[in-house]
């Protein structure tokens, strides 16, 4: 959908000599050097950082990485497993926890190691390692849990193991605040991990460690980075990481090549060519529809279609009946906030709200008012909530200051969970909202390339593609057009609504923007993005018009 726009909310860039030196410097062309100069490169930045930018090396990313001190002694745990051994992997229900558990589940699978999972349930039982279901454990009886993407300080439930003597490892990324977990082995690099380690999110973790313990074959490893991309971009961390880049680049090859079949009948039902598959296809389709099953029922059921299994096409067509629901529960939240009138701006709660849902939904109102927001739940007498902070926030931040008051909390410095006890929620919901109300959000304005769509041929796009894949941290690269003053409007499909903007030099694509055009006497400009598109094995490329920029 196309909106309208000021130049004022805009920050264009122009070719200029810090990129013409950027060019000369580091032999890249001049868009590559453009696009570098919006990132902060100049002539003065180390070739290392530019060529993490342009050509980032795994390998050498993989043996420089520092995950932290305190997982020696795992890798004997792994490599002591035999046929004989049981392993418990206990995950979590996003798409983030169902990757890494999908990771650790190949990994203990290619020991000869009998293997089962658990993940918790969103509503009954809440994020982290649960000490009721750490005694089912040990009743069940195994030979070592690990568990992912949760754990660092659930120490009461680790206590629980190891006083039966059933050792544990941990694979998590959260922020840790109080006593760490008293596991065999805790791998978090939040805790003595280096500034790149600190942005993996925990399915990457795991997969790093594995690498750098030589503990799969390279040739496996580089297949499960499909999972390991998803979690990535699913989990929102910076892709300005050429670390985080180079896993979902590799990923997406993995994807494109050899495909899970589960993912593989996922994709065909949401019509994605698995073949041409990006970034914005898993994030806007393929995504939503994995994590509407922790959201809405189980987490197994997304787990389920990462393995070769009888009931995949099944599995898949109940996840895409989630996702519909999802979506629908979505939007009555999304109408009830807007409409919503009273004292409290920043901090919402409504009974009839699905707890499932209230993260998707903070997160798109946060980045559309470009300010904090909680929403939150009532399950039984338990609040539960989701905070969601703009770029300059400090979510977990927040909570600690109101921690005494709290059941649980915990996550990452733009995105947190909590609950609270009923019997204490009004003084939080009030202490809440005032601290809300005094962060200040930065300014927003959207970076553009000042660049004509007739100097924009796919050669030149793909030396911009170079600096992907695109997405949080290193957004998709968008451009201006200033307006020539003339244009022939052009109606494409059957529908009317969708037209192709003639500029005299070059068509822009315009999708439901036909009653958009009633004059020129307003238009200053156009924003548009590149893509590739193939018909009949005719490959071009494209312009699709976002923004019409405005006087």
């Amino acid at each position: 959908m196309v909106v309208r726009c000021t130049k004022e909310s805009l920050n264009i860039y122009r070719r200029s000599g810090i990129s013409e030196e950027i060019a000369a410097k580091f032999d890249c062309s001049p868009i590559q050097a453009s696009l570098l100069e919006m990132r902060g490169v100049t002539a003065d930045t180390s070739q290392e950082e530019v060529s993490g930018w342009l050509a980032p090396s795994m390998t050498h990313l993989l043996e420089t990485l520092d995950l932290g001190e305190k997982g020696r002694g795992a890798a004997e745990l792994i490599r002591g497993l035999t046929p004989s051994s049981r392993v418990i992997v206990y995950g979590d229900y996003d798409v983030d926890g169902i990757s890494a558990t999908a990771v650790a589940i190949e990994l203990v699978i290619s020991r000869g190691a009998h293997v089962r999972y658990f993940i918790p349930h969103r509503f009954n039982q809440g994020y982290g390692f649960h000490k009721n279901v750490a005694g089912e454990i040990v009743k069940y009886g195994c030979d070592l849990v690990i568990v992912v993407d949760c754990g660092s300080q659930d120490a009461a439930a680790v206590e629980v193991l190891k006083s039966s003597g059933i050792p544990v490892v941990i694979f998590d990324h959260h922020l840790v605040e109080g006593t760490l977990a008293e596991a065999d082995s805790l791998i978090n690099p939040q805790i003595s991990g280096d500034s790149a380690a600190k942005k993996l999110c925990a399915a990457a973790v795991l997969w790093c460690w594995i690498w750098q313990n030589k503990l799969l074959p390279e040739e496996s490893l580089l297949r499960v980075l499909d999972v390991v991309a998803l979690a990535t971009i699913a989990d929102c961390v910076s892709l300005a990481l050429p670390l985080n880049r180079v896993l979902v680049r590799e990923g997406l090859r993995s994807i494109r090549t050899n495909t899970r079949p589960g993912l593989s009948i996922l994709m065909e039902q949401l019509g994605i060519s698995p073949a041409s598959v990006d970034t914005e296809d898993l994030a806007m389709k393929v995504i939503p529809c994995l994590n509407a099953a922790g959201r809405l029922y189980l987490a197994d059921l997304a787990e389920d279609i990462l393995f070769p299994g009888e009931n995949l096409a099944l599995n898949v067509s109940r996840l895409i009946a989630l996702n519909r629901r999802r979506r629908e529960l979505s939007s009555k939240i999304l109408d009830q906030v807007s409409a919503s009138e009273g004292d409290y701006r920043y901090v919402l709660t409504n009974s009839e709200w699905s707890v499932g849902v209230l993260s998707s939904v903070a997160s798109r109102i946060c980045g559309e008012r470009n300010s904090p927001i909680a929403l939150v739940a009532s399950v039984g007498d338990i609040m539960r909530g989701t905070l969601r902070m703009p770029a300059d926030g400090d979510a977990v931040g927040v909570l600690k200051q109101i921690s005494p008051l709290l059941n649980t909390w915990g996550g990452h410095r733009l995105a947190a969970g909590f609950s609270v006890k009923a019997e204490n929620w009004e003084k939080v919901r009030d202490t809440l909202e005032e601290m809300l109300s005094l962060v200040k959000p930065a300014s927003c304005k959207e970076d553009l390339l000042c660049w004509e769509p007739e100097e924009m041929d796919i050669d030149t796009w793909s030396e911009a593609c170079a600096l992907g894949p695109f997405g949080m941290g290193n957004p998709f690269p968008l451009f201006y057009s200033g307006f020539s003053g003339s244009m022939n409007v052009v109606p494409l499909g059957k529908t009317g609504k969708h037209v192709r903007i003639d500029t005299g030099a070059a068509s822009l694509l315009a999708f439901g923007a036909a009653d958009m055009f009633g004059g020129t006497e307003d238009i200053e400009g156009w924003v548009y993005k590149p893509r590739i598109d193939t018909w009949h094995n005719v490959t071009s490329l494209q312009f699709v018009l976002e923004k019409m920029v405005i006087r």
